[in-house]
């Protein structure tokens, strides 16, 4: 969860043992300032008083997921990118007939996206690496997901409550 959901749970379930929310540790370095000038500590670590059930029905339909579900490749050449290089691109143009959906969007590298234009794969001499589909539920299609994956080094907070790497 965010810093800011802990400390917003941590005060509206300060007096209910089943909903609470215990802040164990906080960023040494970090403070929130406020108008009035006080600073507050911001929660590094938290732990909940009870499970809370992430709902993975459904699969948000969002540029992110795209490029989880197709591992930041492009689906045209192969190349990895970073998340700011990258774009989306309708497999069969929208000029065609082609809708927004996950089987007619796949991650492309702006070179590829900009040769491609407005055609198919086939019109264009392109072929697709592999089929764009609608991804199973998994865990990596959670916001945090996409954060944790780029953590180059772990917050000093975090060490104490997480297994060795």
């Amino acid at each position: 969860m965010s810093w800011k959901r802990a400390v917003v749970w941590s005060i509206k379930y300060d007096n209910n043992n089943r909903y609470g929310i215990e802040i164990i540790d906080f960023y040494k370095d970090d403070y929130i300032l406020t108008a009035g000038n006080k600073h507050y500590p911001i929660p590094a670590v938290a732990k909940t008083n009870r499970f809370f059930k992430t709902n993975l029905s459904q699969i948000t339909f969002a540029r992110k997921n795209i490029f989880v579900r197709d591992e930041y490749s492009c689906q045209y050449c192969g190349k990895k990118f970073e998340h700011a290089k990258l774009t989306y691109d309708h497999v069969i143009p929208r000029s065609q007939g082609g809708q927004t959906n996950w089987t007619n969007i796949v991650t492309a590298c702006v070179s590829c996206n900009s040769r491609k234009g407005n055609r198919t794969p086939k019109e264009a001499g392109m072929p697709l690496l592999k089929i764009p589909a609608k991804p199973e539920k998994r865990l990596r299609y959670l916001p945090i997901y996409d954060y944790l994956a780029t953590i180059k080094e772990v917050p000093q907070e975090w060490k104490l409550y997480l297994p060795e790497f």
